[in-house]
């Protein structure tokens, strides 16, 4: 049953959610002492990380790099971190990186992250 009070939506052109495909959200976050531009993260680059966890997770656990989804996390969020080798990123201090992380699963979850 509809409830009363809904009125009658006419999509007007030009103004609906396809118009939005295909753009990219950035936010600027704290990482060390600086910023970087993160990518906020689609469904699908979240269906990716699920997957990416997932493969990770059914392998031996000494097989298991639990660094790699982190490293997977910050090349598809952060801009220009996909240029970035794994020898690159382990450099970093891992609770900067760590952070880092939680800023981009946060402002992908509609949070403003921990800057």
């Amino acid at each position: 049953m509809i409830s009363k009070g809904i009125t009658n939506i006419y999509l007007i052109k030009d103004n609906n959610m396809k118009q939005f495909l295909g753009q990219v959200q950035t936010k600027t976050v704290t990482f060390m002492d600086g910023d970087v531009q993160i990518k906020v993260l689609t469904v699908g680059d979240a269906k990716l990380i699920e997957a990416k966890t997932k493969a990770l997770q059914a392998l031996p656990e000494a097989k298991q790099d639990q660094l790699e989804i982190l490293r997977f996390v910050i090349r598809t969020s952060v801009i220009d971190a996909d240029q970035l080798t794994d020898e690159e990123l382990d450099s970093f201090p891992i609770s900067e990186l760590t952070k880092l992380s939680e800023n981009i699963m946060g402002v992908s979850n509609g949070g403003e992250g921990n800057d």
